[in-house]
């Protein structure tokens, strides 16, 4: 009788949850409509990002691959999740040129409104969908700020400007993150390993869940046996579009340090101390991923003591060394960073600070990289707010490391930080 009410409950709840976002979301992206089309039409409806998905999907509806026969910076599969996209916001409309679509050959204003809801409310539903995954995985645990921590993560305003007035694709990845790990948490390792498969063929993030796949496993079969799986699923996916245009596909992966729209630790460094570290762009590269597969190993070693939350350490070692960085892929970390935010102790404080700072570091950044603002307080602002981004997402390295060694050493887990 208890679990039958606990279920109802649940399902109540993500209800309430349901019917929140989504309600909240229609709000934004009226407001949204009413500013470019009325308050600020120069705005304009459109950004790059849409266009780009939308020429990338049209390409696949018209038959065409990517990397061969148009450029694509991106994973193999996206095209193919844009195609119905665009297949839906073309209905009804013969204003589209039958060549690529720029801001300029796009003259029915109706036409130009589906084009750009179609893509937002997708993105919308996707976080909302990564929010009901959050709950349940909290749920789980018997957290008692469950509802109220899935609320504040898919809405909070990040989300929300990200999804309306910025429209960046980078609002699916943490439904891509999210999924594999609650399908790990249910024991469903294969049905894991082929999401995070996917997930790194529409877009590249999930691929740093790889350590999950033996921290999960059960015993060694396993472990070899979905390592071999995860392995030839990616190969799957790449190397056909790989042997098709090899230039084009491995261009994706040549972004140097300083290349426009890059707004990480190593584009700044370059830009203000004039120093030339794009000829180490691999390097950083490689190191990146050697210090990830580091982490996960010890993680791995620790895993008696594994929490999901730690994941996020994966992540934010990415943000620190890898030279594409842009804002919008604090994302990944949200989910995680939005539980500890009412869990006690330093973490939490530490974990809100990083919050804060993420979401304006992109434009800081910029002040320091475009050199877009020359008054010295913004420029001392600007040092300021980067500084505890990077800083915070050490601190929270470091605490991920400490809190699984003590527990695992089986101190008392009254340390400094809880």
């Amino acid at each position: 009788m208890i679990a039958k009410r606990a279920r109802i409950m649940r399902f109540s709840n993500e209800v309430k949850l349901i019917l929140i976002s989504l309600s909240i979301y229609a709000l934004v992206l009226v407001i949204h409509f009413i500013y470019v089309r009325f308050i600020n039409p120069s705005f304009g409806l459109m950004i790059s990002d849409q266009i780009v998905l939308y020429n990338r999907g049209k390409g696949i509806l018209y038959g065409e691959l990517p990397y061969r026969d148009f450029y694509t910076n991106a994973a193999p599969l996206s095209p193919y999740l844009w195609a119905p996209l665009v297949l839906i916001s073309m209905l009804g409309s013969t204003d589209f040129s039958n060549e690529y679509a720029t801001t300029m050959n796009i003259t029915d204003f109706q036409s130009l409104i589906l084009l750009s809801y179609v893509f937002r409310i997708f993105f919308a539903l996707c976080i909302i969908l990564s929010g009901i995954i959050l709950y349940r995985l909290e749920d789980k645990r018997k957290n008692k700020n469950v509802f109220l921590i899935s609320l504040i993560y898919t809405v909070n305003p990040f989300f929300l400007y990200l999804v309306s007035f910025w429209g960046s694709d980078e609002c699916i990845v943490p439904l891509l993150i999210l999924l594999p790990i609650y399908l790990f948490e249910r024991r469903n390792n294969s049905l894991a390993t082929l999401s995070i498969i996917i997930g790194t063929g529409i877009k590249y993030f999930p691929i740093i869940l790889a350590p999950l796949i033996w921290i999960y496993g059960k015993h060694w079969k396993e472990r070899i046996m979905q390592t071999m799986l995860f392995f030839v699923g990616v190969l799957s996916i790449s190397l056909p579009f790989y042997f098709m245009d090899p230039e084009s596909f491995l261009a994706q992966f040549r972004d140097l340090v300083g290349e426009h729209g890059n707004q990480g630790l190593l584009t700044i460094i370059q830009s203000v101390f004039s120093v030339n570290l794009n000829q180490h762009n691999m390097i950083f590269q490689i190191l990146t991923v050697a210090i990830i597969c580091l982490l996960g190993l010890f993680f791995f070693m620790k895993r008696e003591r594994w929490d999901y939350h730690k994941t996020a350490a994966l992540f934010l070692v990415f943000f620190l060394l890898y030279p594409k960085m842009q804002i919008s892929y604090i994302v990944i970390v949200f989910p995680f960073i939005f539980v500890i935010f009412l869990q006690k102790g330093i973490k939490r404080w530490v974990a809100i600070l990083f919050y804060l700072s993420a979401i304006v570091n992109g434009e800081m950044a910029d002040i320091l990289i475009e050199g877009t603002r020359d008054k010295l307080h913004w420029i001392i602002l600007s040092w300021i707010n980067i500084s505890f981004f990077y800083v915070t997402i050490v601190i929270l390295i470091i605490i991920f490391i400490i809190e699984t060694k003590t527990k695992f050493l089986g101190i008392e887990e009254k340390c400094l930080f809880f």
